[in-house]
């Protein structure tokens, strides 16, 4: 006999367990812990995706300040790391080691009456009367309204790696990367392509590992301390965006904010200190033209200005684009939703066009500006949504 399916009844279903997910079910708990909140996750454990990318890149700090986390109040992780005596990162502002971040999630996880994520891959949603219906191999859940924080996406892989890139295994994406189980790089030349923080972690890794990087990018390296100015944060930038009604300019003050893949002053200085042992040859303002595997085993990656450079390895830190398409079940919705340079238009309170859909992460930076996709990003969207369908809107610390 086959596998009994059970069905599920909830007030709100939330797809995607990170910290975006993360974020809203403890807000719904702090507003009014009788609301039925079911997470749907591939995973049974908060925040699973997200500590395996910091493990396989080796990540050992967050970029975001200390205030910026899942839990309503702000000051509890700064809270938590001083009663726990944790290491600080000793970096600029103060962000928060992975370490530190992980222990203060798990505690605010295991101190919430919040459930354990449900495993289960949304395969079709439909709306019937004041219902979404999620249905998964495994069980059918019956919403009032739906969450999508799971960021749905699509890796981006430049145009002269397509044609190899599913057919060699030696040029991987960042997301393929999994540093932690790979020790000796001796003698190893890596090209890391992109100007990111992750192409600076994939690099520094590499280096420490005794590998030679070719750090590769289009334009000079963006040196800045957060991915956005913090005006983005408050009222100094936003007060004007929100006020511009056109959706055209408003994605477009977006992207400008954001101006591609940056790092900070401290990843910088890390990096110019192994350029001037010979480890790291960073090479500034210079696009791949063309690529291909050699018959030695290696990869032999030609630039703009005809320059040969082979290698054994290359990692494509080129990022992903924010593409709610990529999710099959939710496209029957978003016929109806206008889409600027991928982004879609949503309500203020994240709504996605007239159905009780909402959206996290990258994908509501129509309402929220630049830093939607960031940590500061969840905590605001669970705010927004919370209050659409609760009525109730917290202010700072969940007070």
């Amino acid at each position: 006999m086959g596998k009994t399916r059970r069905d599920v009844n909830a007030d709100v279903c939330i797809v995607g367990a990170g910290p975006h997910g993360l974020a809203a079910s403890l807000l719904f708990e702090r507003i009014d812990p009788s609301i039925r909140v079911v997470v749907l996750d591939q995973s049974n454990e908060w925040l699973k995706s997200w500590k395996d990318q910091f493990k396989r890149l080796e990540i050992p700090t967050l970029r975001s300040p200390i205030v910026h986390h899942p839990s309503p109040d702000s000051f509890a992780l700064d809270d938590f790391v001083k009663r726990e005596d944790f290491s600080l990162s000793g970096l600029p502002y103060n962000p928060p080691t992975t370490e530190a971040f992980e222990a203060f999630c798990s505690e605010v996880i295991n101190a919430s009456p919040i459930d354990d994520p449900v495993v289960a891959i949304p395969r079709s949603i439909r709306c019937e009367d004041d219902c979404v219906i999620i249905d998964s191999h495994e069980k059918t859940i019956y919403a009032r309204y739906l969450i999508i924080a799971s960021n749905p996406q699509q890796t981006i892989i430049p145009r002269w790696a397509k044609r190899t890139y599913h057919q060699n295994s030696l040029i991987q994406h960042s997301s393929e990367i999994d540093l932690a189980n790979t020790n000796d790089m001796a003698d190893q030349r890596i090209a890391v392509i992109g100007g990111g923080l992750t192409a600076a972690h994939l690099t520094r890794s590499a280096l420490d590992k005794g590998a030679l990087v070719d750090l590769i990018l289009r334009r000079p390296l963006q040196i800045r301390n957060f991915d956005t100015d913090p005006g983005w944060l408050g009222p100094k930038y936003l007060t004007n965006y929100y006020a511009e009604s056109d959706a055209h300019k408003r994605i477009k003050l977006a992207r400008e904010a954001r101006n591609g893949g940056s790092i900070p002053p401290w990843m910088r200085d890390y990096l110019v200190d192994y350029e001037s042992n010979g480890n790291l040859i960073i090479r500034e303002s210079k696009e791949v033209a063309s690529a291909k595997p050699t018959s030695c085993a290696r990869y032999e990656l030609t630039l703009c200005n005809e320059k040969q450079v082979n290698v054994d390895q290359v990692w494509l830190a080129t990022g992903t684009q924010s593409d709610l398409y990529a999710m099959e079940c939710l496209r029957p919705f978003l016929h109806g939703v206008t889409f600027v340079d991928g982004f879609p238009v949503t309500s203020n309170s994240l709504r996605l066009g007239q159905n009780p859909i909402y959206v996290m992460g990258r994908s509501a930076t129509f309402a929220l500006g630049p830093s939607a996709g960031n940590l500061w990003g969840a905590t605001r969207a669970a705010k927004r949504i919370a209050a659409d369908i609760t009525g109730v809107e917290l202010i700072a610390n969940g007070s």
